[in-house]
């Protein structure tokens, strides 16, 4: 059942990361709505609980188990924490075939201030803007939060990167660079978005966050998506170790202008911090919503026998990558309401980031994608005080 669990949420993650612009920085979590929308299919009727398996993938009465399982897996991970939670109005009665699906200790009555503090309580300063009810037609409330933290297992060093062409030409922004013996942490794929380079960055506790290029005329979302996807489900065309002077990659270039006793890998890429509020109803039929949060009827009669529908969705999400690991954090909540190449001597290889790209977050063990998203906009370099001359010693004389 897990293994359909992942494969569900990372479909569901590619096929959101397709909605994204090369326009500004983003970052969604498949894996963060997932279970909610599983927990909900059971729930549904006609319509509404075809389309929320659709976007499930799974019959909606295998998802609630499948949830379940999803939500076990990210909590044992050492590097995660995850939690469900599921706040009902005391005057909304739930029944209680549809609370045994739920992990027992996740039921709570809802209160002014209980979501928000719950989500304080498991992401703790990570995350600012947690999401909030929006006011007192919310009967119902399911709510998912998930933190990663991670430390690379070959930390980078700080640097600058400047472009030489694109959105990021002419710019000085704060960049990272590392060299590695592992050539292989670098594969290229042909995928339907055109060919693009993935620079897989392991961290300890079986994270891997791998970087995202793709041709420079390629669009955001297309690349994003195929990026999620390749992994699992396309062989390299392409590893490290086996790229040539005469292969073509995006960032990529081949040589032994890097004078090392052995070949290496080196990347350069800039560091980044990208903060997200999507809003899921604004992709109602992606996530299966567009019955459900039609509220001129009963749209989940297996949860309660009082009239109910969604009436918000939204996901909060910040990401950061730094010279020692990455760290991010992600709260979302769907509230209800009242319904009516191999050469002799081996080269070295070099991959270097300067224009926008694509990061996708994953589970080692599963594959389970945790958190993609898009970096339009790199951090501005600034000169570190210990870099800066002393000029003071010099006196201005007329």
């Amino acid at each position: 059942m897990i293994e359909k669990a992942v494969a569900g949420a990372n479909t569901l993650t590619a096929r959101w990361a397709e909605t994204f612009s090369a326009d500004a920085s983003a970052a969604v979590s498949g894996a963060g709505v997932w279970p909610l929308l599983a927990y909900l299919a059971s729930a549904a009727d006609g319509d509404g609980r075809a389309e929320l398996a659709a976007a499930v993938g799974l019959p909606a009465e295998d998802a609630p188990e499948a949830a379940t399982a999803l939500l076990g897996l990210l909590r044992a991970a050492p590097a995660l924490r995850a939690a469900l939670g599921v706040w009902f109005h005391p005057d909304v009665p739930v029944r209680e075939q549809w609370l045994r699906t739920v992990p027992a200790g996740s039921i709570g009555v809802l209160t002014d201030g209980a979501l928000a503090a719950w989500t304080r309580e498991q992401v703790g300063d990570l995350l600012e803007c947690p999401p909030a009810p929006d006011g007192p037609e919310e009967l119902l409330v399911l709510a998912t939060v998930l933190t990663v933290r991670t430390t690379w297992k070959e930390p980078f060093e700080h640097d600058v990167i400047s472009g030489q062409q694109g959105p990021w030409a002419r710019r000085r922004l704060a960049g990272l660079k590392r060299a590695s013996a592992d050539r292989d942490q670098l594969a290229v794929y042909d995928t339907a978005a055109g060919r693009i380079s993935v620079l897989s960055v392991e961290g300890s506790d079986d994270i891997t966050v791998d970087i995202l290029l793709g041709a420079e005329d390629a669009p955001a979302g297309a690349v994003l998506a195929a990026g999620i996807s390749a992994p699992a489900t396309l062989t390299p065309v392409r590893l490290g170790s086996q790229l040539t002077a005469q292969d073509q990659a995006p960032g990529v270039s081949i040589g032994h202008y890097h004078r090392t006793a052995e070949p290496q890998l080196f990347s350069y890429l800039p560091r980044f911090d990208v903060d997200s509020a999507p809003d899921l109803l604004a992709f109602a039929d992606l996530f299966g919503l567009r019955t459900v949060s039609d509220r001129s009827r009963q749209r989940f009669p297996g949860m309660s026998e009082s009239p109910l529908a969604v009436g918000a969705a939204k996901q909060s999400l910040t990401a950061s990558f730094t010279a020692l690991g990455f760290e991010a954090a992600v709260a979302t909540r769907v509230s209800l309401a009242g319904g009516s190449f191999s050469p002799t001597v081996p080269p070295n290889v070099c991959f270097t980031v300067e224009r926008p790209f694509g990061f996708a977050a994953r589970h080692r063990p599963t594959g389970l994608v945790l958190v993609a998203g898009w970096v339009a906009d790199g951090v501005d370099y600034v000169t570190p005080p210990e870099d800066l001359v002393d000029m003071s010693f010099l006196e201005l004389r007329t």
